[in-house]
């Protein structure tokens, strides 16, 4: 039922200062829902590039918020972006090769 919520946005925004799983960003990017978070998380940082950011920049994070409902090419290109290297570095088949799965 989260993952169905989730679905749901079209924005979001995680700057938690702590860092854990970072599974909120690779939610997100599993859907391409543009999510401005912090650059200290790896699942942020790899699936966001253009959109991770320190967690006391809330200026730049506005910023970015700010385009991301102005600039619809910008907010393609992170969308877009974002389903990329969620497949390319997250996907299951790459799940099974990384840790040599045998089925």
């Amino acid at each position: 039922s989260w993952m169905e919520l989730v679905s749901n946005f079209k924005y979001a925004i995680h700057l938690m200062p702590t860092i854990a799983a970072g599974t909120f960003s690779l939610n997100c990017s599993y859907f391409g829902i543009p999510c401005i978070g912090n650059e200290k998380v790896d699942t942020q940082r790899i699936c966001y590039p253009d959109l991770s950011v320190d967690v006391e920049d809330i200026e730049r994070a506005r910023n970015l918020a700010k385009k991301l409902k102005t600039d619809k090419d910008f907010y393609n290109h992170c969308s877009d972006t974002a389903k990329i290297n969620y497949i390319e570095q997250y996907h299951i088949s790459k799940f099974k090769e990384k840790f040599n799965w045998k089925e």
